[in-house]
């Protein structure tokens, strides 16, 4: 079964994962005892070794840590799906539970190494931009007849991979900023990159909205 949204578009970390580690095991974890709320469950207590992991400055092991937690948050959510397994409570404890584990892991990754200044703009604007894509973006998305996208973004939608800065392009870039100890350049990064995207997304959903009228 496609496990696509039904716009048959992926952020690209989520392909990589979904297509290549998640989606060939699906078929043997669902016939095993394991639940997805199980996975939600140990991903949040594997979460407590990250931090301390980050708070010590254990880049190495976060770099890769941060890859596996990644895995577990998309594999509980497509193993409930794969084996009709939905329930009101996983979801939200799914959901809830991302907001706290970004929030706290930049925490503990900054507070020995970054001024308390960036991580407090860092997990401000994860924060704002999940709230802003989830409550603002998206419904206005869906009022509009049609979705003009700009050039660029077009072709990789075209192609099937939503370009931004998605949890998964947050953990991917992390990974890399972490393998090279450059924690402080990553912090600037992921507060640029996060503007950089709010603004873009922002002033295409604007100028769609003008078209059709709405604004």
């Amino acid at each position: 079964m496609s496990l696509k949204r039904p716009d048959k578009t992926m952020h690209i970390a989520e392909y990589i994962h979904t297509v290549y580690l998640v989606q060939p095991i699906l078929p043997i974890i669902s016939r095993t005892f394991i639940t997805p709320n199980m996975i939600t469950i140990s991903n949040i207590l594997y979460s407590i070794l990250l931090y301390y992991w980050a708070y010590h400055n254990q880049f190495s092991l976060v770099a890769i840590g941060i890859q596996l937690y990644l895995f577990l948050d998309i594999l509980d959510g497509n193993l409930a799906r794969y084996a009709q397994l939905q329930s009101k409570v996983g979801a939200w404890l799914d959901n809830i539970y991302d907001r706290i584990f970004y929030t706290l892991f930049f925490i503990f990754l900054g507070i020995n190494n970054v001024h308390y200044i960036l991580i407090i703009i860092l997990i401000a604007f994860i924060n704002f931009y999940g709230w802003l894509a989830t409550y603002y973006i998206v419904p206005r998305l869906k009022r509009l007849s049609q979705i003009k996208r700009r050039s660029l973004k077009g072709w990789f939608m075209d192609k099937g991979f939503i370009v931004g800065m998605d949890v998964g392009t947050l953990m991917i870039l992390s990974t890399l900023f972490l393998l090279v100890r450059e924690v402080h350049l990553l912090f600037i990064v992921l507060i640029i990159g996060l503007v950089v995207d709010i603004l873009a997304r922002l002033s295409e959903l604007w100028q769609n909205m003008k078209r059709e009228g709405l604004i």
